[in-house]
This record gives C-alpha cells, structure tokens and sequence, in this order.
C-alpha cells in the first residue's frame, strides 16, 4: 500500500512539473506568435491553457496528500525547470542572477524537506 501511495505521488508531482512547465512554455510561445486570421489568440495559447487544467488537477491531488508548506516549497522547483526549458527551448538567456536564484531555491527545498523528515509521522488526516 506504501508502495502505491509514493507511485501514485511520484505521478501527480511528475504531472504538474512537466504539464505546469509545459503550459509556461506554450503560453509564451503562443503570445509571441502571429495570430491566425479569425482566431481571438493563438492556437498554442488555448494549448498552453489545457496543460494549464492538467497541472491544477494535479496540484489538487498533491494538496490532498501533503502539507501545504512542503507542496508549496517542492513547487518551486516550477521555477527552475522553466528557467532551464526556456533556455533550450525557447533560447532564452540564463543569468546569473537566475544560476544563484536556482541554487538557493534547490538548498531552500533540502532545508524544508530535512526539517520536516525531523517531524513526527504524517497525521491521518493528511493521507
């Protein structure tokens, strides 16, 4: 049964990194587009939207099974893997101030995530 609840939150958390990632990237793709004739926004914009209702399904079920600080500082790593998509994909410049802003929000997560393994177990009304 543990076995099934870490599968289960390794699949909405790898949903909402790649589909929450994915909805950034095809927004911003979408706004710099030409817009077909007799469209009200680029087709990549509705696309971009669509990934954006997966990530909050996503973010629902993670809210169900974990405790609002530690899914909201885990969600943060949003940051980094759009700032390193946006520079593959989109060509993008990653700065220094972007390096630094990545490597303390990494050690920020670490912190939080080893102060809360220093905690009692999980009550039950968080599972």
């Amino acid at each position: 049964m543990a076995e099934y609840r870490t599968l289960k939150a390794a699949f909405f958390w790898s949903l909402l990194v790649t589909s929450d990632t994915a909805a950034q990237l095809l927004v911003k793709l979408g706004a710099t587009q030409k817009t077909p004739a007799k469209w009200p926004a680029h087709p990549l914009i509705f696309i971009g939207y669509s990934f954006y209702i997966l990530s909050f399904i996503a973010w629902m079920q993670i809210l169900k099974h974990t405790r609002l600080s530690i899914a909201l500082s885990a969600a943060s790593v949003l940051y980094v893997t759009v700032a390193f998509c946006s520079y593959f994909f989109l060509g993008e410049a990653i700065t220094i101030n972007i390096v630094i802003g990545t490597i303390l929000i990494s050690i920020g997560i670490f912190i939080l995530s080893w102060n809360e393994s220093k905690k009692q177990t999980t009550p039950d009304h968080y599972r």
